[in-house]
């Protein structure tokens, strides 16, 4: 996975990704409002995961991040109805994202 390069869904500014993004990524029309809702989640559990007293503007700037935030959309988005009935994990993928992100971020801000 190269995490240096933006993808052609990723957004082109450190704004982050948007429902328009995510509206592209998952392949669908509409949602905004969900989508805005499940962004915020996301963005607000990584960096959780990760240090919350970092700027969200130096976490946005990481083509890495906004692709966690984007795996972890896709995942509650497909999995909405579900998560409340039974325990399903966290993909492998952003658990994975995160620890690059920790140590990206460790590096440079620590």
């Amino acid at each position: 996975m190269a995490d240096e390069t933006n993808s052609p869904r990723a957004p082109s500014t450190a704004t982050g990704v948007t429902a328009e993004d995510m509206q592209n990524y998952l392949a669908i029309d509409g949602d905004d409002d969900v989508l805005k809702s499940l962004i915020e989640y996301s963005e607000a559990d990584a960096i959780g995961s990760i240090d919350s007293t970092i700027d969200i503007s130096v976490y946005r700037a990481l083509p890495i991040f906004n692709q966690a935030v984007r795996t972890l959309v896709d995942f509650n988005y497909y999995n909405r109805g579900a998560l409340s009935g039974q325990q399903i994990a966290y993909p492998k993928s952003y658990q994975y994202m995160l620890n690059k992100i920790r140590w990206k971020v460790g590096r440079t801000n620590g």
